[in-house]
This record gives C-alpha cells, structure tokens and sequence, in this order.
C-alpha cells in the first residue's frame, strides 16, 4: 500500500503532463493510466512492472494522430483511443505468433540513441510552455527558433514557475529521493497560482471533466483503423521492446524471470483498457517500475493500489486542475526527458565497444533529423546493417600455443606464443554460408602462401562455425582444390554435427578423411607432430645424409586478420 501511495504521487502529475504532450487533454493521462493499471496485472508477468502513460509513446502518439487531425482537432481523443486499440491488436498477434524475437531490432545501443534523439525532441517542445511563448512548429529546431524569436514576450511569472519546478524536482532527486518531489512541486505550483490569483495571468489547465469515463469504443471512421495501421504496429514494437527491458532488468535484480508471451498478452490488455478509456497507448515507465521495486513490493498489487487512488483523483480532485500551471507540467516533462538521456550507459558503450555507440549515435540522429518515428526505423535499419557487416567480415585469428599451457589462443593477444613449423591453426569465429565463404578460403590461402617455412598441414578451428550452407561447404571443397596443388592437408578441429552431416552429404567428408576430424586443436598438433616425426624418421632411412636438425625456434605466420 505505501509503494502504491508513492507511485500515485509520482504519476498523478506525470500523467497530466504525458496527456498534453501526446496532444491530448492532460487527464487522458490518468484515463490511461487507470486502464492500464487495471488490466495489466491480469496477464503480464512481471510483479513490478508500472504499465501507463509514458513520454516516448505519448510523443510517437502525438506524432501520428496530429498528422491525421490536423484540420479536425476534436478527432484527437478518437484516434488517440482508437491507436491504442490497434495496438494492442498487434500485441496480441505478437503473442500468438510467437514474435518475441522481433524485439531483438531494437538493441540496447538502439533504445539509448532513440531515447537521447527523443529527450532532445520532446525538451525542446516544452521549453514554450516554460516561457510561455507559442512554438506551433512541428520541427524541434524550428521549435528553438521560435522560443528565441519570442523571448521579449516571455510571460515572466510562468517563467518563474517553469524553474522553480524544475529546481525543486532535482533538488528532490538529489538528495531526498525518497520525497515524491513531482507531487510536492506540481502541487505547490497550482497553491501559489490559486492563492496569489494568477490563473489568469498564466496559462493553466483549467476546468477538465471529472469521473471516469464508461468503458466504450471510440467514436472514428471506419477508414481511420486503416489509416493506424502502421503507427499501431511501430508503436506496438517499441512497446513490447522497451518494457522487456524494463521487467527484464527487474527481474534480474530477484534472479526471476519474465515471459515474453505474457508481457505481450499484458500490455495488449493495458492498451486495450486505455483505448477504452479514451486514453492513449500504454508502456511500462522506468522510473513507476523501479520506484514499486524499490519500496520492496513483491506483486502488482501496489500498482493495484495506484490505480485506486488514480480513480479517486478522476472523481474527487479534478476541480483542482483548473489552477494548475501549463509552465510546472512542461518543467516535470523537461526533467523527465532531460532523465531520458543515459549518460554513464552511452560512455559504456564508447568505452567498451565503439561500433555500438555509433549505432545509439546515428539513431540519435535518425530521430533529431527525420523525427521521431522515421528514427526507430533507422535505429533498425542501422541494426540489420551491423549484424550484416558482423556476417560478411566475421572474426578470424591465426593461433598459437600460450607458453607453459596446452591451451590455444589468438598469437597476438599473448605475448610469448609459438607455433609449430610447417602448421597454420586458424579459427574462424562465425557461420560459414554465402556471404563469408569466400573470406575463409582467400584468408587461408593467403596465410598459407606467406608463411615462412611453408605449411604443410592446416587445422581449422570449427568451433564457432555454428551453421553452414551449401555455398560454404563448396568454399571448402574449393579451399582443399588449392591447398592439394600446394601440398597442404586441411583438418576440420570441433565440428558440429550438423555441419558433419552437410559435409557428408556432399561427399566432402570421404574426401577429409576419417581422421581429419579430431575434437580438440591440441589432438590435432598432437598427430601432426607424430606424423611429421614419422615422415622424418622415414626419409632419414632412406637416405641418412638428408637428416638435418630441427629448428626448435621456426615459427609459422602469427598475423591475425581480425580481432578473434
């Protein structure tokens, strides 16, 4: 009950604010968030997990219908109710295909970049309503440039009460975290505004509808449903990927899991019960979600709770919202979206893996460019590029035994390695079908006629050659054609069975040999070692002056070709 009390303090003003920017009246926040509350816990399966208003879907909402509604601005609600029925038709066709793995589009580099292009985006559309100054642009930079076209207009109390919003918000978060500081700064916006008589000398809410609205379908067209279509199927990928994430990194915390086919069966439910309501999409908010886990509740009941006194705000304090300043809801939007930016996360990515911070940053970009919902098309677009580029260039080493081991590893990340005259071990760390085959071949060959002494055996490490096509076992027939002309063996370390049978199948396992599959690098150097002693022991027979001692320092190619 006391997680659900602080939960409500927090979301009673971050729905108000989230139902204005999706271009809706602010208490389409809170209709959205009580549908959602109520009907999630039903079937989703995460114990935390807040599912109702948030900022990201509520501007991919405003977004979409204010392009349809243009000319008609009382069609907002409608469309606005009928997207998040529409959605939630494509999350239920997501739970019964399956389609779990459609989330994987949208990486963590990916969501970072979207939220960062997003803050950037919804920040600046708020920035009027801090100052009090008309920015009807659609574009944020156009939005900016009107701000500062307007500034000698500025309406100065509502600018006070936009900063000092914003200033009793941080301090809160900083250094009493457990103060519902949103709460305690909306509400001493609106008392001062009511108690000084300024409502009309700021812009304010002002009188909204009281009650809960009777569940029904929205009042559209029959066109309109075709019209959503695609929004309803972005908006219903962003959602289920967005709040994997969020019941996902909860449920690690308590070594739990989450079932992606309940949680779509759960937020198709919650936006079925906002569409309902005449809200809008719902998605699961970070910050709702952690503040439950973190007041140690253990179920959806606090969310439960919420919703509750979520109901008794509709019915009893909506009188209230007629004071409350348009300035403080665009300052609590503006923290928000400011808190949308993972700072330490995009460092992690610069400092861990640089190609993934070049992902978020494009899709930053993509959104800053070409707008929000173009941008999560490019965040995928710029994905598939990626996992592309990772499939045709694959990782690929020349190994060597690491001194005082048995072990084999990449020659150039261990000091100290050798290797074995006349031997080249290579691995090739990715599944070998039509786009990298040609890769192996020409990287072995290469190895192969530059090495010093020439390599009589090659031994290919398998083991990360998960999959194979036809166009990849030919590669291989092809590389064994060019290494009999130069007198080389091929044998195959830790081969898979699958790729056992495709070779099989295409006869290239007679041609290997029976024992040109042993299951480990150091079996292989093992035989090779023996067959080479023999093979000397042989010619030193035949011919006793052709002996000649051999050299313990001679060492074949150490060059890596990638990073392995």
């Amino acid at each position: 009950m006391l997680a659900g009390l602080g939960v409500w303090a927090v979301l009673v003003p971050q729905g108000l604010a989230y139902g204005e920017l999706a271009g809706l009246s602010p208490v389409a926040g809170l209709y959205t968030a009580l549908g959602a509350l109520l009907l999630y816990p039903l079937l989703g399966s995460s114990r935390y997990a807040n599912v109702g208003p948030e900022s990201s879907i509520a501007i991919v909402t405003a977004a979409y219908v204010g392009g349809l509604v243009a000319d008609a601005p009382e069609r907002a609600a409608g469309l606005a109710a009928l997207l998040s029925l529409v959605t939630a038709g494509f999350l239920l066709l997501g739970a019964l295909l399956r389609l779990g793995v459609v989330a994987r589009l949208l990486s963590t580099p990916v969501l970072a970049g979207y939220l960062a292009g997003s803050a950037v985006v919804i920040g600046s559309g708020q920035l009027g309503k801090i100052f009090a100054v008309p920015t009807p642009a659609e574009q944020w930079w156009r939005k900016l440039g009107e701000l500062v076209a307007a500034l000698p207009t500025t309406n100065t109390r509502a600018l006070l009460i936009g900063v000092a919003t914003v200033l009793v918000v941080v301090a809160v978060i900083r250094w009493a975290p457990g103060v519902p500081g949103i709460l305690l700064a909306v509400t001493s916006a609106t008392a001062l505004v009511a108690l000084v008589g300024w409502q009309d000398e700021v812009p304010v809410i002002g009188e909204v509808d009281s009650g809960i609205p009777v569940p029904s379908l929205p009042d559209t067209a029959p066109g309109d449903v075709l019209d959503l279509l695609g929004a309803g199927a972005s908006v219903a990928l962003l959602i289920f990927a967005s709040s994997m994430l969020t019941a996902g990194a909860l449920a690690r915390r308590d070594r739990d899991r989450v079932s992606g086919r309940r949680e779509f069966l759960g937020l198709a439910a919650a936006s079925v019960g906002s569409g309902l309501l005449q809200g809008f999409p719902a998605n699961a908010s970070d910050s709702r979600s952690f503040m439950v886990a973190d007041a140690r509740a253990r179920s959806q009941g606090a969310n439960l709770v919420a919703a509750a006194l979520t109901a008794v705000t509709l019915l009893v304090l909506t009188p209230v919202f007629r004071y409350l300043p348009q300035a403080a809801l665009g300052a609590v939007v503006l923290v928000a979206s400011a808190r949308m930016v993972d700072l330490d996360g995009l460092r992690l990515l610069w400092r861990v893996r640089r190609s993934d911070f070049v992902l978020a940053a494009v899709t930053a970009g993509g959104v800053l460019v070409v707008g929000v919902l173009p941008g999560i098309g490019v965040g995928v677009a710029v994905s598939l590029l990626e996992v592309l580029r990772r499939a045709v260039l694959p990782p690929t080493a020349v190994l060597g035994r690491v001194a005082g081991r048995t072990a084999w590893r990449t020659a150039a990340n261990h000091d100290g390695s050798r290797m074995v005259p006349g031997l080249l071990v290579y691995r090739f760390d990715a599944p070998l079908f039509f786009a990298n085959a040609a890769v192996l071949r020409e990287e072995v060959i290469d190895l192969v006629d530059a090495s010093d002494p020439p390599v009589r055996e090659v031994v290919i490490d398998a083991e990360g050659i998960v999959d194979m096509d036809v166009t990849g076992a030919e590669a291989l027939d092809e590389l064994m054609d060019q290494l009999e002309e130069r007198s080389v063996r091929l044998v195959l370390v830790s081969v898979r069975t699958t790729l056992r049978t495709t070779l099989q199948r295409l006869g290239l396992e007679d041609r290997i040999g029976a024992h040109g599959f042993p299951l480990r690098v150091r079996d292989a150097v093992v035989e090779f070692r023996r067959r080479t002693q023999t093979e000397r022991a042989a010619r030193e027979a035949a011919d006793p002056e052709s002996a000649e001692p051999a050299d313990p320092t001679a060492g074949g190619t150490g060059r890596v070709i990638r990073d392995g």
